[in-house]
């Protein structure tokens, strides 16, 4: 299984560039589901394996997607999410009515947003609103866990050990052994401002830097279970002039990926040691 690179200008394989898989526009997210691939891109639409097969409603942004066993979730501007259904986005009527959803807000004053999501073992669903904290979506329907102003950049679940949740905050990584209670981490990190993050066997790896617009980005890894923060330094560079943004780290098959700028590395010891995997793209966006 090939590594799927989005860009500001289209959506690509690591190792068959020179064909655009979605040619033309920024894509915002992608996402795979066994063999096939999902996407969503700049100009509101919803991709599976080359063909485009949903539209977004007007003046809706699309910035996630999530392919599950029985269905595809879509979160969206003005913390909006959508189900596939057919040709159309179906909005989802229990999360328009989420608890709090009056409270959430952003820094700068404008919509929030579902920036986030993931699915865990149990098949439970954990959205990430920007800025409105996680909520646990179940059969039971929505419960918040996470607080809003834990200001929440990407949420992660392990698809083999339900329950085990993990989430880049600004106040450092937010993890939980049940999907309701986070605890945070940030010892060894050089400032807990955190973006990325991603599981790799027993280690997580989480980007983490000194703000939104900072110079001095890193990536370090830690066991899951308990540690200290150690830096990423073998085969990368030593800072990120701009933060290592969420969605940019994947694991295929206990291999790592980091995609910043234009290049992409990969790990295959857990984050100990990287190597360069490809380069020349537009601006990484996403990696898949």
């Amino acid at each position: 299984m090939d590594l799927i690179v989005g860009t500001s200008a289209g959506l690509f394989e690591l190792h068959d560039p020179g064909r655009p898989l979605v040619a033309g526009t920024r894509v915002n997210h992608a996402a795979r589901a066994g063999d096939s691939w999902w996407a969503v891109d700049g100009k509101g639409r919803v991709h599976r394996d080359g063909e485009q097969v949903a539209e977004s409603p007007e003046a809706v942004v699309l910035n996630c997607v999530l392919p599950l066993e029985d269905r595809v979730l879509i979160g969206a501007s003005r913390a909006r999410l959508f189900q596939v259904d057919g040709g159309r986005l179906v909005e989802d009527t229990v999360f328009a009515a989420a608890p709090g959803r009056e409270r959430w807000h952003t820094p700068w004053g404008g919509p929030p947003d579902v920036r986030s999501m993931a699915g865990d073992a149990a098949g439970t669903v954990y959205v990430n609103v920007h800025v409105g904290g996680i909520l646990r979506y179940d059969y039971d329907g929505l419960s918040p866990t996470l607080d809003q102003e834990a200001d929440v950049h990407q949420v992660i679940a392990d698809r083999t050990r339900a329950g085990t949740v993990l989430a880049a905050c600004a106040r450092g990584l937010a993890q939980s052994s049940d999907g309701l209670v986070f605890g945070y981490r940030d010892d060894g990190l050089h400032a807990p401002y955190c973006r990325a993050v991603a599981l790799v066997g027993d280690t997580v790896l989480v980007s983490a830097s000194t703000g939104p617009r900072t110079n001095k980005a890193r990536l370090y890894r830690a066991d899951i279970t308990s540690g200290s923060f150690e830096a990423c330094r073998d085969g990368l560079p030593e800072w990120f002039d701009e933060n290592l943004d969420s969605h940019c780290l994947a694991v295929i098959e206990d291999v790592a990926y980091a995609g910043h700028g234009g290049t992409v590395w990969r790990s295959d010891d857990e984050g100990a040691k990287w190597t360069e995997a490809g380069s020349g793209f537009s601006a990484i966006t996403c990696l898949a």
